[in-house]
């Protein structure tokens, strides 16, 4: 009861905001915030379990140090599977303690996570110990019991990151970064679109909006722009000519006369070439009711001529947000994917398969981007395989519109604060109304446009090569801590009670 109380609280003031409560606020969205305040801290009650079965049987202490690693394997299998929810990873809490935190391109942010439970162990204890009464002085009572050892742990923790984020400060300041690297120059446009009107509205004037900001920008800097970087869904249903066809000349013609590269959020539709190859998750096709099609949640990227490729590259996303987006496991319940409809856009997409980086060229320059979409960005070892497969800068698009006026957009903000640390990759976000902004390897912003403003803004970003140790081996701790908690687990529950 204690532990559910205590992640009700945790829950509710973290996360309060998903529920909305703006005045156009869709019923199911506020309803499901609602639910997930009562419903997710019943996650938080397995730890605890197995903290609870170990001390049974085992002990106390032999409980309490196996404790940091039953949490720590919980935090990293409930990142995965399509239920996932993993925005609560205790490692955020310090990702403003900007200069302690640079290890996680060692650990992921599941380091920060375990370094936070073990030094609270260790509070813990030194607490315990100080509280016995002895009859000799307290300075002797501290010396010759296990308190130092203990204090000496806790500064450890606390300190020792300290001096590898100085280390980290030092190579891969902005300005060095700038002089040694190959760079581009990226404009970020955010068209602060109401979107709970942005289905209904004119999606050609909505496009024509992003243009009309795009073109500021380029005045701006004379030209000198060769990316820009639409939000999510940027381009929403037009019509099958472009959501099917990939057709849209209004959009490349501009582009072959400045000679920039357009990455943007894309609806995109389309149809399996035969009924049989389709999941069962697709729809009757509009044209044909015998064929079958899937609504993508996208990312295009166009290229100007000459430089364009053959076909568009798009990368549809496949971490979808659950319930909100697609329900978890749909395609094992078909009948389920009925029961989410959502009173605006699209309410249950097709799950995209392969994940992979597309490639701007313009004017000799050529980047390789890592295409992250919305909440794709909270899952690490998702956002690494990106720069596993040569991915030298990343971009998060998004749309965090519904949650305006609440603290929601600026926590998904600094999530990808923690994706830029963990790869050492600059990372140009844009998003609807914001938090818009550049991040750097460091996890600080270069620039940020102001929120719930239609603007644009623009940085020269240097493209990083080098793989960090995380990028190579991911989540190698989460696992052993997995490992760990099962065996002490299993010892346990094979074991005679402790008496």
């Amino acid at each position: 009861m204690y532990v559910y109380i205590t992640f009700f609280f945790y829950h509710t003031i973290a996360n309060w905001w998903i529920a909305s409560f703006q005045r156009e606020t869709d019923p199911f969205l506020m309803l499901s915030g609602i639910a997930l305040c009562f419903l997710h801290p019943f996650f938080f009650l397995v730890p605890f379990a197995v903290y609870f079965q170990i001390k049974k049987k085992i002990g106390d202490t032999i409980a309490l140090f196996a404790f940091p690693f039953a949490f720590h394997a919980f935090e990293y299998l409930h990142s995965l599977g399509e239920a996932s929810y993993p925005w609560l990873t205790l490692g955020y809490t310090q990702i403003k303690n900007i200069y302690w935190i640079q290890f996680i391109d060692i650990t992921g942010i599941w380091g920060a996570s375990l370094m936070i439970l073990i030094a609270n162990v260790l509070f813990l204890k030194l607490f315990e110990e100080l509280k016995k009464k002895g009859k000799r002085t307290v300075l002797k009572d501290f010396l010759e019991k296990n308190a130092i050892k203990y204090t000496a742990s806790i500064l450890a923790i606390l300190l020792l990151p300290y001096i590898y984020g100085f280390f980290a400060f030092q190579k891969y300041d902005y300005s060095k970064l700038l002089r040694q690297n190959e760079k581009i120059n990226i404009a970020l446009i955010q068209p602060n679109i109401n979107p709970w009107r942005k289905w209904d509205g004119d999606p050609i004037e909505q496009i024509k909006f992003h243009q009309k900001l795009q073109d500021s920008i380029y005045k701006a800097l004379g030209g000198a722009v060769d990316l820009s970087i639409w939000s999510e869904t940027a381009i929403p249903t037009v019509d099958l000519s472009v959501n099917w066809g990939h057709f849209y000349p209004f959009i490349t013609n501009d582009l072959n006369e400045k000679q920039i590269s357009l990455l943007t959020g894309f609806t995109e539709y389309y149809v399996y070439p035969s009924p049989e190859v389709a999941p069962v998750t697709a729809r009757p096709w509009i044209l044909d009711t015998t064929q079958r099609y899937e609504p993508f949640n996208a990312a295009l990227l166009l290229n100007p001529a000459p430089y364009e490729m053959d076909n568009p590259q798009i990368y549809r996303k496949s971490r979808l947000t659950p319930f909100g987006e697609r329900f978890p496991y749909v395609h094992l319940i078909p009948f389920a994917q009925g029961w989410l409809r959502w009173s605006v856009g699209i309410s249950a997409w097709g799950k995209g398969t392969k994940q992979y980086a597309l490639i701007m060229r313009n004017k000799n320059k050529t980047a390789t981007i890592g295409s992250v979409i919305c909440i794709e960005s909270v899952y690490p070892d998702f956002v690494a395989v990106f720069v596993r497969k040569g991915a030298n800068i990343l971009s998060v698009i998004t749309n965090d519109a519904w949650y305006d006026f609440t603290y929601g957009p600026r926590q998904h903000y600094l999530i990808a604060a923690a994706r830029a640390i963990e790869t050492r990759r600059f990372i140009a976000r844009c998003a609807n109304s914001g938090v818009t902004g550049f991040i750097s390897p460091l996890g600080n912003s270069i620039s940020e446009a102001p929120q719930y403003t239609a603007t644009a803004i623009a940085a020269t970003i240097p493209l990083i090569e080098e793989k960090t140790f995380y990028v190579r081996f991911t989540d190698f701790l989460p696992i052993f801590a997995c490992l760990a908690s099962l065996i002490a687990l299993i010892f346990a529950i094979f074991r005679k009670n402790n008496h």
